[in-house]
């Protein structure tokens, strides 16, 4: 079942103002210093996928927090990466394809693969061969990635196959988004840094 894109949201009224909202196809990387961090913009956007009845799939393969839960109908799958790439690989592809078109979906860190002897290569691999097939299911699925974690072999095929590329700051206790990447949509101010306060995403100018 595909979705209206009216549907998709991250569940923050000011950041889809500043994003021209989340469309179907669009996989969303969120560039952070931590997994906390990643986790405040989860959250919400579960939120939104729950209010609007559309099926949340969350991956699970990292060692830090869990992201989600089952709770609240949250399709939860657990993936064991030290078993090897190609295994790995189409485990997340069959759930992928028997789930079907629409839906939302939600990644560990990728960077976390780094600690199962997955060179940036094979991340940025995994990564080309699976945000594509998003894109072409009509979901929206959030990956998160460390700052300054991976080598241009991760960092750019990243880069050029995701469609938003989202910089999160966290300063004096404040979140700050930075978009790198939106395709599709464009605004003089969207490539602005903007500070989240409240239900607002402030371009600093």
């Amino acid at each position: 079942m595909i979705f209206p894109d009216s549907s998709f949201s991250t569940g923050l009224s000011g950041l889809d103002e500043v994003l021209h909202n989340l469309l179907s196809g669009d996989n969303i990387v969120w560039q952070v210093d931590s997994v906390a961090d990643y986790q405040a913009f989860v959250e919400p956007f579960h939120q939104n996928a729950s209010k609007h009845g559309i099926p949340v799939t969350y991956f699970r393969f990292a060692n830090h927090q869990k992201l989600l839960t089952e709770e609240n109908g949250v399709q939860v799958h657990y993936l064991s990466p030290e078993e090897g790439f190609e295994q790995f690989l189409t485990k997340i592809h069959s759930v992928i394809q028997q789930n079907g078109e629409g839906g939302c979906y939600v990644f560990d860190s990728l960077s976390e693969l780094s600690q199962d002897l997955y060179s940036d290569q094979m991340i940025a691999n995994f990564f080309m061969l699976t945000c594509p097939f998003l894109h072409k299911l009509h979901t929206v699925a959030y990956f998160a990635v460390l700052r300054n974690f991976h080598s241009q072999y991760a960092a750019v095929p990243i880069m050029e196959t995701t469609q938003l590329l989202l910089d999160v700051y966290r300063y004096n206790g404040q979140l700050y988004v930075h978009p790198l990447k939106v395709t599709d949509r464009y605004s003089p101010t969207m490539y602005l840094l903007h500070a989240w306060e409240q239900d607002q995403f402030r371009p600093i100018t």
